[in-house]
């Protein structure tokens, strides 16, 4: 009987410029890691080949070195100070990309895979960069992963403190590089792993209560797969990449009632915009019908890439709702803060106000003020305040209109009470405003704004008059000091 001696594929393998070798282990390309290393400057690869031995990959999950001296183990790689090194982790990349594809609203699981895998890589290669080769030896000897005081500062002096130059790693140059490049045919065994959540997700659909965002991502990613991954994204996927920028977000997340409006409103008008672009420019799509007979229509990654930027302004610019087109005159209306003047800081605080159900009172006064003012000029006076105040105004006022000489108390009150009568430690600026406004201590809030200018002269008495801290105040009272509500509203 013949013996047939298994050949074994070669796992290690040396890069032009690197002195350290790259031990693939049969789960992935020697290609995978090569992409990345190419697009790495020369004076970094320089740095890497004074720190590193060696670079492994393994699958990972169980990092069975951690705790031991001369390891520091991060969750998707680990450095071995004794061997001088680095093992990148194949599975919690995995797993990181997965949750990131699960998130969002367009892209190509495999996509994320390998954004996953390149981040990780770079950030790996950047904290051996950093390491002070001097502390090495001496790093063999402690427990890396510990976070009591003594073994932080080693790790500090290891890492961040280290006097000599050290070459920067242009992560955002290579990952939009490699963000926008074509897939790499093999992924080794992040494919593996790949298969598996696929096949997983596929149990998934015939869950009746699992969320329909989910099934919809899976569904088109089970449809990618049949387009052999030539197409990332679907129609509907650079549409929702429009619709759910920051711009249009911001407005109504303190609204779901609006908010879920407004996405049905605003993807059928974003279609059409979309739509018109790619029809003015002539621009593929690859049409697929479902089991259903339904039309689906997928786009490459490279018009993605391409589109995605000009489609989004498009839509900014375009996109036109009820909802929005208030917004707008309020905000204008408002754009200036009443009380320090700063103008056009009042972005956040106008969508609060304008949105969210917890200002109902507030906005209804703001609406109301617009309808009977034609500026805001003619709602304020030398001695009276009406408006939205800024971030930093609002939380000294806590209110939408008011007497200046009462906002001059507010901070003479802030200043005079400002240390604990008791241990002298300096209290919290929210913790005095909270103590202003409660109701509850109406009596010695009194008494304490009547002594205000007496304040100094009661200390020269030996007399502690003010507001002990929280600390002092439950062993004073018996109990912690009482919260304004409208505290949970700045």
């Amino acid at each position: 009987m013949a013996n047939f001696k298994k050949i074994r594929k070669k796992t290690v393998n040396y890069l032009d410029r690197c002195a350290f070798y790259i031990d693939t282990n049969n789960l992935i390309e020697f290609d995978l890691i090569k992409r990345i290393l190419v697009k790495v400057e020369d004076e970094a690869i320089e740095r890497l080949n004074e720190v590193l031995k060696g670079l492994r990959i393994y699958i990972g999950g169980h990092h069975r070195n951690t705790g031991k001296l001369g390891y520091f183990t991060n969750e998707t790689y680990e450095f071995d100070f004794h061997k001088r090194r680095l093992t990148i982790f194949l599975a919690p990349i995995f797993k990181l990309g997965f949750t990131r594809w699960k998130k969002t609203e367009f892209g190509a699981l495999l996509r994320y895979v390998w954004e996953s895998f390149c981040h990780e890589i770079i950030m790996a290669l950047i904290f051996a960069m950093k390491i002070n080769t001097s502390l090495m030896e001496e790093a063999q000897g402690k427990d890396l992963n510990k976070f009591d005081e003594v073994s932080r500062n080693f790790f500090d002096d290891l890492l961040h403190k280290y006097d000599g130059y050290i070459p920067r790693i242009n992560f955002i140059s290579i990952n939009n590089k490699l963000w926008k490049e074509e897939l790499p045919e093999k992924f080794g065994f992040l494919r593996v792993l790949y298969n598996r959540e696929i096949k997983q997700m596929k149990k998934h659909l015939a869950v009746p209560r699992y969320p329909q965002f989910l099934k919809v991502k899976i569904f088109n990613e089970l449809r990618k797969i049949k387009l052999g991954y030539k197409y990332e994204y679907n129609l509907s996927e650079l549409i929702n990449y429009c619709i759910h920028n920051d711009r249009f977000e911001d407005f109504f997340k303190n609204n779901w009632k609006i908010y879920k409006e407004l996405q049905r409103e605003f993807y059928y008008k974003g279609k059409r915009i979309v739509l018109k672009f790619f029809k003015e420019y002539d621009i593929p799509l690859k049409e697929y019908r479902d089991s259903a007979n339904r039309r689906h229509f997928f786009i490459t990654h490279e018009i993605f890439e391409r589109v995605k930027s000009v489609c989004l302004q498009r839509c900014i610019a375009k996109l036109e709702s009820k909802y929005l087109e208030g917004y707008w005159e309020f905000k204008a209306f408002y754009a200036q803060c009443p009380i320090c003047k700063t103008y056009d800081i009042n972005d956040k605080v106008c969508q609060e106000f304008y949105f969210s159900e917890n200002y109902n009172y507030f906005k209804e006064l703001l609406l109301e003020g617009m309808q009977n003012a034609g500026s805001l000029e003619e709602l304020n006076d030398e001695s009276y305040y009406f408006g939205i105040p800024c971030p930093d105004c609002f939380s000294l006022v806590r209110n939408i209109q008011g007497r200046f000489e009462d906002l001059e108390l507010v901070k003479q009150f802030v200043i005079a009470y400002s240390v604990c009568p008791v241990c002298h430690a300096k209290n919290h600026k929210e913790y005095l405003l909270d103590f202003f406004y409660e109701d509850e201590r109406a009596e010695l809030k009194e008494l304490l704004i009547k002594n205000i200018k007496n304040h100094n002269r009661y200390e020269k008495l030996n007399i502690n008059l003010g507001i002990p801290c929280c600390l002092c105040f439950e062993e004073l009272f018996g109990e912690p000091p009482a919260m304004n509500l409208l505290a949970d509203l700045i």
